[in-house]
């Protein structure tokens, strides 16, 4: 390949807790496009893809897949630093030195990325289409708040097409305990940003004991405009704390009615939608849009084939930052443009 993934034959970087990264790696191994994946040692297991490798020695050689000893927000620091230090993609593949953030790399974005949040916001638009009707309360469980401000940002559309009624569904997100940084800043009525000793306390081990460690976003969009609190502001809507055993038992309730086995972010949506409906917050009666955000991992099983992604660089450490630059350069560009 030619070393492109479009933004000028910039290559994409992608850190996630596991998810969003074998999202991208899919689509990676379908296409031939160079993505470097960022994912937590500890999240491995999920970096899989159902696309057969070309050859036994060429597996996914265009996904550079890279483990850091540490959480999600390590991820996310280690995605960062690659990108501002990350060589120039020149035709031909010679890779210059470059400057801050004008390398060959080019960070995924995350929530400040419009157009991820509008590929987020088809869930609604297909809901809204299939319900002709926005519904009155919409649950999500959210780590960084994306695909709940993606929601709002959807249903903000929907509301000015005009033909899907004229109410604002009430946004309700949810986190799991312990670590639950928005739900704390919220319970205490702040709109100011997260505080660590705070909403954070021992945070690493909090990440450890979480049913769904996917969600375990240090630095949430919470309080910047159009974030998080005024989302919650603009739409009435709430935020819940899911325990790990109310996570289960709402895991259990859901595949036993549905079918489909829960991912454990979805299980703290589905816990949080049992709570709201228990505590009198949404009525029997009233129209829910519940966001399953993954699941069906037994069926997948059952009917794919799933290969294993190469782990092609360990970071030991989050002390081991910044990373050297010919590091970036000679083993992540060079491996990826000498497909």
């Amino acid at each position: 390949g030619d070393g492109g993934g479009g933004g000028g034959g910039k290559i994409l970087v992608v850190p996630s807790a596991g998810n969003t990264s074998r999202a991208f790696a899919e689509v990676a191994a379908l296409t031939g496009m160079p993505v470097v994946a960022v994912v937590p040692k500890s999240c491995l297991h999920r970096m899989w893809t159902t696309v057969e490798p070309e050859t036994e020695t060429k597996k996914h050689d265009n996904i550079f897949l890279i483990s850091v000893d540490g959480d999600y927000s390590d991820a996310i620091a280690v995605g960062k630093d690659l990108v501002e230090r990350g060589g120039r993609v020149e035709r031909g593949g010679r890779v210059e030195r470059g400057g801050r953030g004008g390398g060959g790399l080019i960070a995924e974005g995350g929530a400040r990325n419009v157009a991820r949040r509008d590929g987020m916001g088809v869930v609604e638009l297909e809901a809204a289409f299939f319900m002709k009707v926005l519904p009155d309360y919409y649950f999500q469980a959210v780590g960084s708040g994306t695909g709940a401000i993606a929601a709002w940002e959807a249903f903000s559309r929907l509301l000015g097409d005009g033909r899907f009624g004229g109410k604002m569904p009430k946004i309700v997100i949810s986190q799991n305990l312990p670590f639950a940084p928005m739900f704390y800043a919220w319970q205490d009525g702040r709109r100011a940003e997260i505080i660590a000793e705070k909403d954070m306390k021992n945070a690493e081990e909090a990440i450890k004991k979480m049913y769904a460690d996917v969600l375990s976003t240090r630095n949430p969009p919470y309080s910047v405009r159009g974030g998080v609190y005024e989302m919650l502001k603009d739409t009435n809507g709430e935020i819940y704390g899911v325990t790990n055993d109310e996570c289960r038992e709402a895991e259990k309730l859901f595949e036993s009615e549905e079918g489909v086995d829960l991912d454990p972010a979805a299980s703290v949506a589905v816990a949080s939608l049992i709570k709201a409906v228990e505590e009198g917050f949404v009525g029997k009666e009233e129209r829910v849009l519940l966001n399953i955000t993954g699941g069906g991992y037994k069926r997948l099983r059952e009917e794919c084939k799933m290969w294993k992604i190469k782990e092609r660089l360990e970071i030991k450490s989050p002390s081991q930052l910044p990373l050297p630059l010919e590091e970036v350069e000679g083993v992540i560009l060079g491996e990826l443009l000498r497909r």
